[in-house]
């Protein structure tokens, strides 16, 4: 068996209003990956799901399921897909029917689609709804219908177009674990679109990030949400601290000087040209008498609260430091009762944490 489901290969599509709405130069899936799509509006996320799923015209190579999909039957191609989107788009007729539509379009007996349909509502905890009319389902009722209706089939791939974007918090958490749970359970491999990176961590082992309808960063999750390759993404993934830097000379070493007035000696490959330096707001921490853990080379610095954020687990404490306001994650047993705006305080961090870009 090919390893890889999808290959794409200088995939560009163009429109008259707007050039390279998608220029991709090389991306490929495998097996039972579970993959992300990241990117502002605009970027060319969906229609990169319309084109793997052979929806919208293109100009370049894609293979799918190891098949050129140029000289092959695209409905045979499609079907082995399946595509879920933000609005459940359920028919007028029961939640059974709206489930069993894509098997009757596959000529499957009435007695194997009634097995079938049971199955994948079950599977997604909606069996229950099977009588009733799909039009009178809540928001989260039709995008379990949605999604069961997507692996009635048991696809190869299944493609997910921010199903959960109108969904609330505590509801979309639950069926993100539950979709990971079945897509393992049965090798199936995902594409998820996400406008929310909190979804992306609960659910992908890898992310593309997309901009201006090309892929500028594609690796693990917890990569790119620490060592982002620019700014733009270091923006779009939420990195507390995007501090303006510089690099200068030190009898032959290589300082980085925040604007900040900070400067401290990086261990390392350093760029010739930096432009900005990312802090993780999990790497400060407060420094208060010695600090346990600090060595030698730690970073000291020294500021004035300008705001404490509750949090659960941890607080969000913004610190005024030189020009720059610097973001503080700490947890709340580290919140003394006695720390209240307008108090000076240090932090310290392993310059070991800093990503330059």
């Amino acid at each position: 068996m090919n390893e890889c489901i999808l290959d794409m290969q200088h995939v560009n599509v163009d429109r008259k209003t707007r050039k390279k709405v998608l220029n991709i130069d090389n991306f490929q899936m495998k097996h039972g990956e579970l993959v992300a799509v990241v990117g502002p509006n605009g970027a060319g996320k969906s229609t990169l799901l319309q084109v793997i799923n052979l929806l919208h015209s293109y100009q370049g190579k894609i293979q799918l399921f190891g098949k050129d999909s140029n000289k092959v039957d695209k409905t045979t191609l499609r079907r082995q897909c399946a595509m879920v989107f933000q609005d459940a788009l359920l028919l007028n007729d029961t939640v059974f029917n709206n489930v069993a539509l894509p098997l009757k379009f596959r000529g499957m007996a009435t007695s194997e689609i009634r097995q079938s349909v049971y199955q994948a509502l079950a599977d997604f905890r909606c069996d229950h709804l099977a009588n009733r009319p799909a039009r009178s389902l809540s928001g989260g009722e039709a995008q379990r219908v949605s999604i069961a209706r997507a692996l009635v089939t048991l696809p190869t791939l299944l493609l997910l177009d921010e199903p959960f974007a109108s969904l609330d918090k505590a509801t979309r958490e639950e069926m993100i674990g539950e979709i990971r749970q079945l897509v393992e359970r049965k090798g199936i491999s995902v594409l998820l679109v996400s406008h929310d990176f909190t979804d992306v961590l609960q659910f992908a082992e890898r992310v593309i990030v997309m901009f201006a309808g090309s892929i500028v960063q594609d690796n693990k999750p917890e990569v790119i949400l620490r060592r982002p390759i620019n700014q733009q993404v270091a923006k779009l993934v939420g990195m507390d601290n995007i501090i303006p830097c510089h690099i200068e000379m030190n009898d032959q070493n290589r300082l980085i000087k925040l604007t900040n007035g900070t400067c401290f000696a990086l261990y390392g490959e350093v760029k010739d040209s930096v432009t900005a330096c990312c802090l993780p707001g999990d790497s400060l921490y407060l420094c208060e008498g010695n600090f346990p853990g600090q060595q030698e080379q730690w970073i000291e610095l020294e500021g004035v609260v300008e705001r404490i954020i509750p949090g659960l687990g941890a607080y969000q404490v913004i610190v005024k430091i030189g020009k720059d306001n610097v973001t503080a994650r700490l947890p709340r047993s580290h919140i003394t009762s006695n720390l209240h705006i307008h108090d000076k305080i240090k932090l310290t961090f392993d310059p070991a944490e800093v990503h330059l870009i």
